[in-house]
């Protein structure tokens, strides 16, 4: 069921990706390599993420980001405006808040769980486009996202559902002839010590 569910997210960022709507560029080839660069790095801090701090978990992509960019960025720089200058920081606050609540995220849930609710970076994508640049949204793009929210719902109600059922209390699954029978004996083992003390 888990993984039905996240291929029908995946279903639904195809709706709204439309391909073969648009020829194939750059663009899309590095957003196939963020993709699968970005599972990657989600499974690796799944898998070390309860031994390892949050912390070092944000240090080391970051100097590695700051080292790789900083060696290319000398053969094209160009002076950024103020304004520039601060969106870039905001980016880079955000950024740092998403790292933390995405390493939290992979460390105390399942990957499979986890995964389906970045689908809906889509939506907020085309709420953003819409808000700030004016872009439409039209149908096929609704009928993806609604694909995408419904998929993360299910997850998440199933999860729910499971989690209540594995923790069920104990005292609730016994029945009432053992509860009876429990009682019964503990007397009796009473008895049986107090006669061992006598004797």
């Amino acid at each position: 069921h888990r993984m039905l569910a996240v291929v029908v997210g995946l279903t639904g960022v195809v709706v709204v990706l439309r391909p073969g709507s648009a020829s194939l560029g750059l663009g899309h080839l590095a957003a196939l390599g963020t993709a699968v660069f970005g599972a990657l790095a989600s499974v690796i801090v799944r898998k070390i993420g309860r031994d390892e701090r949050t912390a070092v978990l944000m240090l080391y992509p970051m100097a590695a980001n700051f080292l790789i960019m900083g060696a290319l960025l000398a053969f094209d720089y160009k002076p950024m405006p103020a304004a520039d200058l601060g969106a870039a920081a905001v980016i880079s606050l955000f950024g740092f808040v998403a790292g933390l609540f995405l390493i939290a995220a992979y460390r105390n849930g399942d990957a499979a769980i986890v995964a389906p609710m970045q689908y809906s970076q889509i939506l907020w994508a085309t709420v953003y486009g819409y808000l700030l640049f004016d872009e439409s949204v039209d149908r096929t793009t609704m009928i993806g996202a609604g694909i995408i929210i419904a998929s993360g719902v299910y997850i998440v109600w199933r999860e729910a559902r499971l989690g209540s059922k594995s923790q069920t209390p104990v005292l609730r699954t016994r029945s009432r002839s053992s509860s009876a029978a429990s009682f019964r004996i503990s007397p009796l083992l009473r008895r049986m010590r107090q006669r061992e003390t006598r004797g």
